[in-house]
């Protein structure tokens, strides 16, 4: 399994990988259309999702 990307991120992943604060990332998980999955207890981010989602803001805020 050794150089493989993770599918899933946890949140304090998610805000590294996107430059912004932990709590930042879970109001962003509020908000539709965020790439977020709950499984079992844990919350995750789908990291292509996310970085789809990230594509799609510069989009939205180009209107």
């Amino acid at each position: 399994m050794d150089g493989m990307k993770p599918l899933a991120v946890n949140m304090a992943q998610a805000a590294r990988l996107l430059g912004v604060s932990r709590p930042t990332v879970y109001r962003l998980a509020k908000l539709p259309g965020f790439p977020v999955v709950h499984l079992g207890g844990c919350t995750r981010v789908l990291v292509s999702d996310l970085q789809g989602w990230v594509r799609q803001q510069g989009r939205d805020s180009d209107l």
